[in-house]
Parts: C-alpha cells; sequence; structure tokens
C-alpha cells in the first residue's frame, strides 16, 4: 500500500511535476494577473483535471475563446465535462504536444501553463525541449499579450527572460499550496 502510493506520487512529480491539483490560493494569483473584462484568446497548457480551467471558465468573458491542450487523454472526461457545464463559452480540447500546437496558432492574448519546465531540463537533449516550448510560448502570444506560468521552484526564470529578450514583469510567492509555488508574469513585447 505505501510502495503503491510512492510510485503515484513519484509519478505524477516525475510526469506532471505536481503531487496534487493546484489550490484554489495558486489559480487564483495566477488569474489576477487576467483581465477578464474584455473577450480574451486565451491558451491553458498542462490542464490535468482541470483546477485552472474550471476558474477560467467561470471568469471568461462573453466572446471570449480557451484552447485547453493537455497531452494526456486519460484527463479529458475531467476537461469535457467543465467544457459541457459552459456551453456558453467557445472552448476545444487538444491532445498534442504544445509545440506542435504552437505551430499553427499565434496570437493568443494569454497563455497559462503548468507544465513542469524544471522536467524539461532532465532530458538529454541539451534543454532542446525547454527552448521550443519557451519559444513557442512567444511566438504564441501577440504583442502585448501575457504569459503566466508557475514553478515549485524559482527556476528556469532565466531561460524565460532569454526567450522573451526582457526581465519578467513580476515574480510572486504562494504559499498555500502542495508544494508552495512561484508565479511568473511576463508580457511579451513591453520593456520591464
Amino acid at each position: 500500500m505505501v510502495t503503491d502510493l510512492y510510485r503515484r506520487i513519484k509519478r505524477n512529480i516525475d510526469e506532471d511535476g505536481l503531487i496534487v491539483s493546484s489550490s484554489g490560493f495558486l489559480v487564483n494569483r495566477m488569474l489576477s494577473q487576467v483581465d477578464f473584462s474584455r473577450p480574451l484568446k486565451i491558451l491553458e497548457i498542462g490542464s490535468g483535471r482541470g483546477a485552472f480551467t474550471r476558474e477560467i471558465l467561470r471568469r471568461m468573458a462573453a466572446g471570449s475563446s480557451l484552447d485547453v491542450c493537455e497531452i494526456k487523454e486519460e484527463y479529458n472526461p475531467c476537461i469535457e465535462k467543465l467544457i459541457a457545464e459552459h456551453p456558453e463559452h467557445h472552448v476545444r480540447l487538444h491532445n498534442q504536444c504544445v509545440t506542435r500546437f504552437l505551430q499553427d496558432n499565434r496570437d493568443f492574448d494569454v497563455i497559462i501553463s503548468s507544465l513542469p519546465l524544471k522536467n524539461f531540463e532532465r532530458m538529454k537533449d541539451n534543454n532542446a525541449f525547454l527552448d521550443a516550448v519557451l519559444t513557442g510560448f512567444h511566438n504564441g502570444l501577440k504583442e502585448g499579450g501575457h504569459y503566466l506560468q508557475y514553478q515549485y521552484f524559482r527556476s528556469n526564470l532565466s531561460d524565460i527572460e532569454r526567450t522573451f529578450g526582457k526581465t519578467v514583469d513580476a515574480v510572486s510567492f504562494v504559499p498555500l499550496n502542495i508544494l508552495p509555488a512561484f508565479v511568473y508574469h511576463m508580457t511579451k513585447g513591453q520593456v520591464a
């Protein structure tokens, strides 16, 4: 029993970068950076069971669109249920790698990422995949668009800043989450 629990926790950390779903405190901190009072084109990456998706759908203004990019099909029932609960919104679920998705999709107002960027450093490709992900985020945003990312450690900040060519707009700390998290906020094209 303890061995099974340990294996599940280790798998969640290795694959999803988390132990449990994001807390309401983390979700609110990240989404408080977004002006939902107007129509937005939003991309959520790494939705998991939908902690962020649920709140994005609740806050979205009429005329907004939400693309949810989640590579793991096992989470589809959770996201499909949220989509069904909000027929008034234009939402699409994509089961593919975000780097492939962003090749054909640009001009997002907001990109919200739950991807465990630190895990991509473990790959034996000289950070090529990490660089491809961050470049995709940069290219996927329109000028003035917002990129929001959380990390459990203050990591990958220099990678994000190098890709965007400027200092991150803000870093905040959310202690009430398992694990406590740092939230990065970057605006494309505006000098901090």
